[in-house]
Parts: C-alpha cells; sequence; structure tokens
C-alpha cells in the first residue's frame, strides 16, 4: 500500500489558475464521493483551501492512481486538468508524507507560520472520515500531521510575532498596556485594515470601543458586530480625552489630530500611555505628536518593519519545525513498517515473554529449583499455544491489504506493541 498526493498551491500557480481548481464544500463531497467509490483507490483525503488543493489516496496499483485522480479533479472543477499539468506536484510515499506534516506546521503557507490551516487540515480529515473515505494508513497519517502542526507551534517561534500590519498594532497594544480589558479604544475610519485592527482589539478584551466613520451606517453597523459604540465622525475628538488607544484609518488630506490636541489632552491624563496608530494614506495624525511625553506614534511603515522583522525571526525557525518534520516522519514510517505480519508477530512474542518471565522472576524466592523449572516449562508451553491462533490468523493477512492492515493495527494496539520492536 503505497500514499499517492496530486496537488496544486500557490508556489506553482497563479491564483487564477487556483481558484478554478479550488473546492466549494458541495464540489468537495462530490469528489469525496467519486473517490470513495473509485476502485483504485483504497483511502483519500482532500484538502482545498485558498492557496492549495490537494488529493492524498492510497492504493496498490501505482501505474493508475494519478490519472485517476486528475480525472476526479477535473471532473469535479469542470475544467480538464491535463493542459496546466506542468502546474502540479505529484509525490509518492516519504515526499507525500512530509509535504503534508509541513502543510500541516504551516511551513508551505503563503504567509509562513500562519496557523489557519491547521484548523483547516482537521476539519478536511472530519469530512473524509464523515464520508468512510479514510482508513488505517490516512487515519494514522493525518492524526500525526495534527500532532506535528501543535509540536512546531509549541516548540518552536514559527507562529511567533506578528505577520500583518493589523496585527502588529495590537501586538504594540498588548506591550505598551499589559491588560487590555482596562483600556478604551477609538477607531477612526473602518476600513479594511482599521476593522481588522478593530477586531484584533476586540479578540484581544479591549474594555471599551468606540468607532467613528464618515459614513456614519458603517459605523453603527461595525460597533453593533463587535459590541462597541459608534460616534458621529465631527464628534470623536470628544472622546479623545478618554481613550488610550487610537487607530487612524480614515481617508483625509489633512491631519484628524494635531499635535496642540493631543498636548491639551496629555496635560490632563497624568502622563498615563496614549497610543496612536496611524494607518492612514496620506497621515491621519501629525508625526510630532510622537515626541510628547507618554504618547506612542507607529505609522503603516513602523508596523511594515515590525511585520518584516517578525518574518525573518519566523524563517530562521524553519530548521528546528524541519527536525520535528523528520522525527515525526520517522515514527509514521516506523509504525508503517509494524503493520506487516512478521514483525508484529515477533513483537508479540517478545511482549509475552516478557511478562512471562517476569511473573516467574516475582515467584522465584517462592519456588524450589526443580519447581521453578517445571513452572519455566509450563508457561513456556502455554505462552506458545496462546500465541498459534492469532499467528496463524495474521499469516492469512499478510497481503497489505485494508482489512489485514487493519487488524494488525489493532492488534498492535490492543498489546501496545509500539515499543516492541
Amino acid at each position: 500500500m503505497k500514499l499517492y498526493l496530486l496537488g496544486i498551491n500557490h508556489k506553482k500557480a497563479e491564483i487564477q489558475l487556483r481558484e478554478k481548481f479550488a473546492l466549494s464544500k458541495e464540489t468537495l463531497c462530490e469528489a469525496l464521493e467519486l473517490l470513495h467509490r473509485n476502485r483504485f483507490l483504497n483511502e483519500s483525503y482532500l484538502l482545498s483551501t485558498c492557496n492549495r488543493t490537494e488529493i492524498y489516496a492510497v492504493s496498490e496499483q501505482p501505474e493508475e492512481i494519478f490519472p485517476q485522480l486528475e480525472k476526479i479533479l477535473s471532473e469535479v472543477s469542470g475544467l480538464d486538468l491535463t493542459p496546466y499539468r506542468e502546474k502540479f506536484y505529484y509525490l509518492r510515499d516519504q515526499e507525500a508524507v512530509v509535504h503534508l506534516f509541513q502543510v500541516a506546521a504551516g511551513m508551505d503557507s503563503l504567509i509562513l507560520g500562519e496557523p489557519q490551516i491547521l484548523g483547516q487540515v482537521k476539519e478536511a480529515f472530519l469530512l473524509a472520515g464523515q464520508k468512510g473515505n479514510t482508513g488505517v494508513i490516512l487515519n494514522r497519517l493525518l492524526n500525526m500531521a495534527l500532532s506535528v502542526g501543535k509540536r512546531v507551534r509549541s516548540e518552536t517561534e514559527l507562529g511567533v510575532g506578528a505577520i500583518s500590519v493589523a496585527y502588529a498594532a495590537v501586538e504594540l497594544a498588548q506591550k505598551i498596556f499589559k491588560n487590555l480589558g482596562r483600556e478604551t479604544a477609538l477607531l477612526i475610519g473602518a476600513g479594511e485594515t482599521g476593522e481588522l485592527i478593530a477586531r484584533h482589539l476586540r479578540e484581544k478584551g479591549i474594555g471599551k470601543l468606540y468607532i467613528t466613520n464618515r459614513t456614519f451606517g458603517k459605523a453603527e453597523f461595525l460597533a453593533a458586530e463587535l459590541e462597541g459604540e459608534a460616534i458621529p465622525f465631527e464628534n470623536f475628538l470628544e472622546v479623545l480625552s478618554e481613550v488610550n488607544i487610537v487607530v487612524g484609518a480614515a481617508s483625509a488630506p489633512d491631519y484628524l489630530i494635531t499635535r496642540q490636541q493631543v498636548k491639551d489632552i496629555v496635560q490632563r491624563r497624568s502622563l498615563n500611555p496614549l497610543l496612536f496608530v496611524d494607518i492612514g494614506v496620506p497621515r491621519n495624525f501629525d508625526p510630532t505628536i510622537n515626541q510628547l511625553e507618554a504618547v506612542f506614534l507607529h505609522d503603516i511603515d513602523a508596523l511594515d518593519r515590525i511585520v518584516q522583522r517578525n518574518l525573518e525571526r519566523r524563517r530562521l525557525e524553519l530548521p528546528n519545525a524541519q527536525k520535528i518534520v523528520q522525527e515525526e516522519l520517522q515514527n509514521f514510517l516506523d509504525w508503517k513498517r509494524s503493520l506487516e505480519v512478521k514483525p508484529t508477530i515477533i513483537s508479540l512474542r517478545q511482549k509475552l515473554e516478557k511478562i512471562r518471565q517476569q511473573e516467574l522472576e516475582k515467584n522465584k524466592n517462592r519456588l524450589s529449583e526443580e519447581e521453578y523449572r517445571k513452572a519455566d516449562l509450563i508457561t513456556r508451553s502455554i505462552i506458545n499455544k496462546i500465541l498459534h491462533l492469532p499467528t496463524v490468523s495474521l499469516r492469512k493477512y499478510s497481503n497489505g491489504l485494508p482489512d489485514g492492515l487493519l487488524r494488525i493495527d489493532v492488534v498492535r494496539e490492543i498489546f501496545e506493541l509500539e515499543d516492541e520492536q
């Protein structure tokens, strides 16, 4: 039984092509059904996101597998894959395993180390399982892939540090204000990046959130969604004295907040920190406010520098993440080899023999030399008789077919033979 992978991703294909092979929930279920019914496939799994579409399959017929996968993907996408073959990757066995582990760990993502992919791998795994597509091999492989993703996130810094301007702004706020739950923020302009910052602030538990926008209805809508309070654009200066974080994301020809306005506020704040995040182009805040005491100003260029430093930091973590991938690859290969009949029989015999010897040793002082010799012979004979039937039964399943692999895997699990080789 071998593993095969047919895939297309952001590294090999532009978005215009990737989106043609991206599968909706409906077409994903259709594809899983076609994969499940295909007589050349024993197991299958399908992962489709905005940056990749990948089909993993287990089969014993290597000459047929990739044409079958191409045919199914062409059918459900409605686009003949043949003219685009150079944009796809065709991986087998160990290469496919390594690729899946790297995907789950965020090592193969467009944004290095992004966390969403692990949830997407898990969701696709659950769906494939519900449809009956996965079996002994892919169940173990995908569980290990999820473990790799979790290990990389907990044991390395591949996912540490903001990699978007919006999240970098919130990280800055957390460094200045240790407990965001006690703070108040004002969002000026509910554009895409400003909205993202507001959402991140809400996720981090910001205490109170004011939102203002030239179009008041948009401010009201976002405020209602984020449990904030909408402020008419012409009145936002009225709440400036009570906020600690101000995000400027509006389109305006002149500064919306001047140095003098901030200076007047600072004098009434008893030097409590005041953070301005300016992502407006042109800038929303007079840059000289950064010279005022207890005032912190970061514009979009400063945030971008933070993002670039964090990305470089993540790149330096790739060797550590790769070590985890290689460790888990070896664990998977060891497990897969253990599904052969002969190693399982040997491991089972060793396990029972170890138990037999331990029990004899416990009772050695209670027995005479002759009684010990007889007990040794009797227990050895009992072990041989116990092993006879499962040994004969297991040898019937030495053909590597799914039914046999499942039985061997169950035996290894019941007797905890993972470490007995």
